[in-house]
C-alpha cells in the first residue's frame, strides 16, 4: 500500500473528540496557566522600577492599593508575595492539565487499541497472510503509544506555550511596537528551522518503525519456531540474521538522532542571535529613556518565554513526528477493508444447515495462478466425504472455502441452496466446527480450551463433550485432569493430546459441518482407533469432511474425491475407486508398500 502524507489522520479526531471534556477542562488549564506566565515578569518589573529606583507608580495603584503605594517595604513584601502565588499556582496548573492530559491520552490509547485489535481480528485472512505477526504487534503497541505520547506534548508543552506566546506578542505591542517588531522578528526563522528538521525527522523516524516492525516480525518467527532452529544448530546463523535487521533498525535510529542532534542547536543559534541584538536594542532604549529597566525586564522575560517553547518544539519534534508516522502506519491497517465481508441486509435462516453443495468452484489467490478448477461435489449430514491426493493438490483451500475464510474465485458454495456470500458470516460460521492438522490451543486449562467451542458453555458441558467423543481417558491420565494448564501454542502437550482436545472442542461446537483436516496425522494407532470411533459417531448426525494423507482413515468414508493439481480426478467408494485404478490405487499401493517394506536397523559394529 503506498504511504499518503494525509493517510486518514482524520480518523484520530473522533476519539479525541470522544475526551473533548477532559481535553477542554485540561485546555482552560493551560489557558489559565498562561495567564500566569504572562504576570509572571510584572512583579520583578514594579520592584525594579519602583522598589529600587524609586520611580513613582501608576495612577491606578493609588486607587487600587493605596497603603502600598506609599511604602517601599510594604510594597516589597506585597510583590514578593504575589511572586510567590504566581509559583505555587503555576506549579498547581501544570500538575493538574499533566494529569488532564496524561489520562486523556491513555484512555485514548486504549480505545484505539481495543478498536484496532478487533479490526486486526476481523480482517481476512488473504490479510494476515501477508503481514507477520510481530509488524502487527509492533503498530499495535509501539506506534499506538506513540499517540499517547503526541496527545501529551500537545496539552502539556505546545498548547500552553501557544497560548502564551500569543498573550506575550499582545503585551509586548503595547508596550513599544516597535520593540516588539524587532523582538518578534526571530520567529519566521525559527518557524522555517521547524519545519525544515521537522520533515527531515519524520522521514527518519518512519525508517526507524519500519526496521524495528521488520526485527520484530522477524523475531517472533524465529522465537515460535525455536525448537527446529535448536534441532538444527542454527542459532548462530539466526544470530546473525538478528544481528543484520538490528544493525539496520540501529543506523536508521543513529539517523534519526543526527536530525535531532542539529535541529537544538540551530534553534539556540538562532535564539542566541537575537537575544543579543533585541537586548542591545532595548538597553539603548533604556539609556534614551524611552523605556523603564522593568519594561526592558520584561520585554526579555517574554522573550525568553517566546524562545522557549521554540526549544520545547525541537525536543518535542521528534515525538511529534513518530506521532505523525504512528498515525500513517496505523491509518494503513485501518484502511485494510477485509476480503470477505458480510453481505448487506443478510437475514439469518432460521432452520439448522443441512446441505453443503461445491459448484463448478475455482479459486486462485491474488498473487498467483489458479489453485481448484471445477471442484463439484455435494456434503450431506449423516455422510462423509474424504478429500485425499497429493501435496499441494488444493484439499486444504477447498475446506478453508466452506467457513468463508476465503472467497470462490469461480462457481459458488452452496449451504442448503444459498450461496454462502449472502448469508451472514456469524450464522455460517456457526454451522462449521474444524479441526485443524495443527491445532490451535490458548493458554487456559483443557476444560477452558474445550469449552472455547461454544460461548457461555461450562466445566461440565467441556467435560460431557470430551466424554462423548470418547478422548475423557487421555484427559484424565494428566496430573491436574481438566484443569491442566496448557502452555503458549499447547506445547506442553503432545500432538495426540491436541488433536483430542480439538476434537472435544468440534463436538462441544454442534455444528452440522465438521471438517477434520488430517486428523490423525498426530496420533498413535490406539488412539487412532478410538479418533475412528468419534469420528463415526459425529458422521452419524452431521456432515463430515475429512482430509487425510493416510487412505486408512477414510477408507469407510461414504465418498472419496481424489485431488491432483487443484482437479478432483476420481470419485467413489474405496472399492470401486481401487478397482478403477488410478491415482488413488496408486497411493494405496504405496501405502501397503511402506507398511511391509523393511524397517531401519542399527547394527553394533
Amino acid at each position: 500500500m503506498s504511504r499518503q502524507g494525509n493517510h486518514s489522520h482524520n480518523w484520530l479526531r473522533g476519539y479525541l473528540r470522544a475526551e473533548w471534556p477532559a481535553l477542554s477542562i485540561g485546555s482552560l488549564v493551560m489557558g489559565g496557566r498562561a495567564v500566569v506566565l504572562l504576570l509572571l515578569p510584572w512583579p520583578l518589573k514594579y520592584i525594579l522600577d519602583n522598589v529600587i529606583f524609586d520611580r513613582p507608580l501608576p495612577a491606578w495603584w493609588h486607587v487600587v492599593l493605596p497603603h502600598f503605594a506609599q511604602h517601599g517595604m510594604p510594597l516589597l513584601n506585597l510583590l514578593a508575595l504575589a511572586m510567590l502565588a504566581l509559583g505555587v499556582i503555576d506549579a498547581s496548573l501544570v500538575y493538574l492539565g499533566n494529569r488532564i492530559f496524561l489520562d486523556a491520552g491513555q484512555r485514548v490509547v486504549f480505545a484505539i487499541r481495543s478498536d484496532l485489535f478487533a479490526h486486526l481480528q476481523r480482517l481476512s485472512l488473504e490479510f494476515h497472510r501477508r503481514h507477520r505477526g510481530g509488524e502487527l504487534m509492533s503498530r499495535l503497541s509501539g506506534d499506538v503509544k506513540q499517540l499517547q505520547d503526541f496527545v501529551a506534548t500537545l496539552g502539556i508543552d505546545l498548547l500552553p506555550h501557544a497560548l502564551t506566546i500569543a498573550g506575550m506578542a499582545c503585551v509586548m505591542f503595547l508596550i513599544d511596537w516597535r520593540y516588539a517588531l524587532i523582538a518578534l522578528s526571530i520567529a519566521p526563522v525559527l518557524f522555517f528551522i521547524a519545519r525544515f528538521y521537522t520533515r527531515r525527522l519524520k522521514m527518519a523516524v518512519r525508517k526507524v518503525r519500519d526496521y524495528e516492525g521488520t526485527l520484530w516480525g522477524f523475531t517472533q518467527e524465529i522465537l515460535a519456531a525455536v525448537q527446529v532452529v535448536q534441532a538444527f544448530s542454527r542459532e548462530a546463523h539466526e544470530d546473525d540474521r538478528f544481528g543484520k535487521y538490528a544493525g539496520k533498525s540501529l543506523a536508521a535510529s543513529i539517523q534519526a538522532n543526527n536530525v535531532q542532534a542539529r535541529y537544538g542547536p540551530s534553534m539556540n543559534m538562532v535564539i542566541a542571535i537575537g537575544t543579543g541584538a533585541i537586548v542591545w536594542y532595548g538597553a539603548s532604549q533604556v539609556i534614551r529613556g524611552a523605556l523603564t529597566p522593568g519594561d526592558l525586564l520584561v520585554f526579555l522575560a517574554y522573550l525568553r518565554g517566546i524562545a522557549t517553547p521554540a526549544r520545547q518544539l525541537a525536543k518535542a519534534g521528534r515525538v511529534i513526528s513518530r506521532a505523525g508516522v504512528a498515525l500513517e502506519r496505523i491509518g494503513e491497517y485501518r484502511a485494510e477493508a477485509p476480503s470477505v465481508k458480510d453481505p448487506p441486509g443478510a437475514a439469518v435462516p432460521a432452520a439448522r444447515a443441512q446441505r453443503l453443495e461445491f459448484d463448478a468452484v475455482g479459486f486462485g489467490y491474488r498473487s498467483g495462478g489458479a489453485i481448484l478448477h471445477d471442484i463439484s461435489f455435494v456434503l450431506e449430514p449423516g455422510k462423509t466425504v474424504a478429500l485425499v491426493g497429493p501435496t499441494g493438490a488444493g484439499k486444504s483451500t477447498i475446506a478453508s472455502l466452506i467457513p468463508r475464510f476465503y472467497d470462490p474465485t469461480a462457481g459458488t458454495v452452496l449451504l442448503d441452496h444459498q450461496d454462502l456470500r449472502t448469508l451472514p458470516l456469524s450464522y455460517l460460521r456457526r454451522q462449521v466446527a474444524m479441526v485443524l492438522q495443527e491445532p490451535a490451543l490458548l493458554q487456559a486449562s483443557i476444560w477452558e480450551n474445550i469449552a472455547y467451542g461454544r460461548v457461555g458453555a461450562r466445566r461440565s458441558d467441556a467435560i460431557s463433550a470430551a466424554r462423548e467423543v470418547g478422548v475423557d481417558q487421555l484427559v484424565e491420565q494428566l496430573p491436574e485432569g481438566y484443569d491442566t494448564m496448557v502452555s503458549e501454542r499447547g506445547l506442553s502437550l503432545s500432538g495426540g493430546q491436541r488433536q483430542c482436545i480439538a476434537l472435544a472442542r468440534a463436538m462441544l461446537c454442534d455444528a452440522p459441518i465438521v471438517i477434520l483436516d488430517e486428523p490423525s496425522s498426530s496420533l498413535d494407532a490406539r488412539t487412532e482407533s478410538e479418533l475412528m470411533l468419534a469420528l463415526s459417531r459425529l458422521a452419524s448426525r452431521r456432515a463430515a469432511l475429512v482430509i487425510a494423507h493416510r487412505l486408512s482413515t477414510v477408507m469407510n468414508a461414504d465418498l472419496i474425491l481424489v485431488l491432483d493439481r487443484g482437479r478432483i480426478v476420481q470419485r467413489g467408494s474405496h472399492a470401486d475407486l481401487l478397482a478403477a485404478g488410478g491415482l488413488y490405487a496408486n497411493l494405496w499401493q504405496a501405502l501397503r508398500d511402506d507398511s511391509t517394506s523393511p524397517k531401519l536397523r542399527i547394527v553394533a559394529p
